[in-house]
């Protein structure tokens, strides 16, 4: 980040300059087409236009250039704006809210880092679109990840995105980390190493900043009514007002320490092996499911038979009268039998973590079954009720084995469970032995929020894998049959 804000004299007169990127290619004549946008300032209350005066090209690097002023990168909200981070967030806040959706020009509903920076001490400036553009092109492909798509909640409502940004501005002023920037965090469901690892907030900000993180959809959508854009930020504005910051500028130095200390940390050793567990894990199935979606269109062809055998199988449960943890075990029964229709009964404006996984082994169990008169599943449930026997070669077991349900507050429920997968989370873990079939076993907890909705029936509105544990693997035996190839 040095360098990004140099001081430059340009036909006489001095002016400030923000570095875009390396001029080896020159700018894109189509982008310097047409009538220049300007940008605008905001102090919170009020909007100013911002005027940039052209493009210059300094030892083969490409700078925008103005008029003199105090500028700062964004990436100083963790350094030495840190003690002013909440204001500068609510002024940017305030900016995007007032502005039209088209000089925001959003990128996958956020607005990139490299258009907000900081003028004079707490003030914001965004640039307009049309240099907004050139930024992006003239950014290195890793540089445009880190400023746009490192700070997607892909998990958010599009239309809560920018609420979503504006806490991470807030984590990373805090923590000198964005929380969704790392592979692990994005591939694992979005959750994000707490904030308390790295700095103590006061409760209400971190809560705040956590309810941003996790709000289920139906309170994402209570939030943003009909509006839409910017215009959803004032409930950000409005819920922000009265919360307390109280963190000290920092230097590099600082906050490096700070970075360095948290994240060797065993808390957080064990966090991020986690994480990684499971986004290697939801890899797997993004990997294998490819494959089996191309083997779905065999089975379709496969005839009528096929086609009424799996109708029958995916006839819903009548969760419609039960209780909602007579409807947790209903979904583990229909996720240890890879019935993912039924496992979606009772699921209203969210998925099951699990639902791609189950989704695919489905498809795999039941082409093997068409074509091989052979249905590989074994229900785990039943298989460790029967002792866990010996089985057929070339068996996949798979399923739930629900060790307790705990009502953890109104409406929300914690099941711990144990899960039996053909798979291992990792390759380290992977183990082949002739003659058996390898069955890994997991403890997970999963957690269940429900609404009783206007027709009379609890529906599962949230569920997230909270924790998981690999335990082992066994190899059970296996013993060979004749089956149709």
């Amino acid at each position: 980040m040095e360098r990004e804000i140099i001081d430059i004299v340009r036909d006489g007169e001095e002016k400030t300059a923000i570095w875009i990127g390396s001029d080896d290619l020159g700018i894109p004549k189509h982008l310097m087409q047409g009538e220049k946008q300007s940008g605008v300032v905001s102090d919170g209350s009020t909007l100013r236009p911002w005027i940039w005066d052209g493009l210059c090209a300094i030892d083969g690097e490409r700078y925008v250039y103005f008029a003199p002023c105090r500028l700062r990168s964004i990436y100083e909200l963790a350094t030495s704006a840190r003690s002013c981070a909440l204001r500068i967030v609510r002024n940017l806040a305030f900016a995007i809210m007032q502005s039209k959706l088209s000089f925001l020009d959003l990128v996958n509903g956020v607005l990139p880092l490299y258009r907000i920076w900081i003028m004079d001490d707490c003030d914001v400036l965004l640039l307009p679109p049309d240099l907004g553009d050139v930024f992006a092109i003239m950014r290195t492909e890793e540089r445009r990840e880190a400023e746009v798509n490192g700070i997607i909640q892909s998990t958010a409502e599009k239309n809560f995105l920018l609420i979503t940004e504006m806490a991470e501005l807030l984590y990373y002023a805090a923590s000198g980390r964005f929380p969704f920037a790392s592979e692990e965090v994005r591939g694992s469901g979005y959750k994000e190493a707490p904030i308390s690892m790295y700095e103590k907030l006061p409760e209400r900000t971190e809560g705040f900043i956590s309810f941003i993180f996790h709000a289920k959809s139906r309170e994402m959508r209570d939030i943003m009514g009909n509006r839409e854009g910017g215009e959803n930020l004032s409930w950000f504005l409005r819920r922000s007002e009265d919360l307390e910051w109280g963190l000290p500028d920092s230097t590099d130095e600082e906050m490096r320490l700070r970075i360095s200390r948290a994240e060797g940390s065993e808390a957080y050793r064990a966090f991020f092996e986690q994480r990684r567990k499971i986004s290697r894990r939801n890899a797997f199935w993004r990997v294998k499911g490819a494959i089996i979606i191309t083997v779905t269109v065999v089975v379709i062809s496969v005839g009528s038979f096929i086609g009424n055998w799996i109708w029958h199988r995916l006839q819903p449960p009548m969760t419609k009268d039960l209780e909602p943890m007579a409807i947790i075990e209903a979904f583990y029964d229909a996720q240890s039998d890879c019935l993912p229709e039924e496992m979606s009964t009772a699921l209203k404006g969210c998925s099951a973590p699990q639902e791609m996984e189950v989704t695919n082994l489905y498809v795999m169990t039941r082409t093997r079954f068409a074509y091989e008169a052979f249905d590989p599943l074994v229900n785990a449930r039943d298989w460790v009720a029967e002792g866990k026997p010996a089985l057929p070669e070339g068996s996949i077991v798979y399923g739930v084995v629900v060790n307790d349900i705990e009502e953890t507050g109104e409406n929300e429920y914690v099941a711990h469970c144990t899960w039996y997968t053909p798979f291992s989370d990792s390759e380290e873990e992977m183990e082949t032995v002739p003659g058996t079939l390898p069955v890994y076993i997991h403890d997970v907890d999963q957690s269940f929020s429900f609404t009783w909705n206007s027709r009379g029936w609890w529906n599962i509105t949230a569920t997230e894998i909270e924790d998981t544990e690999f335990i082992g693997v066994e190899s059970v035996d296996a013993y060979s049959i004749e089956r149709k190839i």
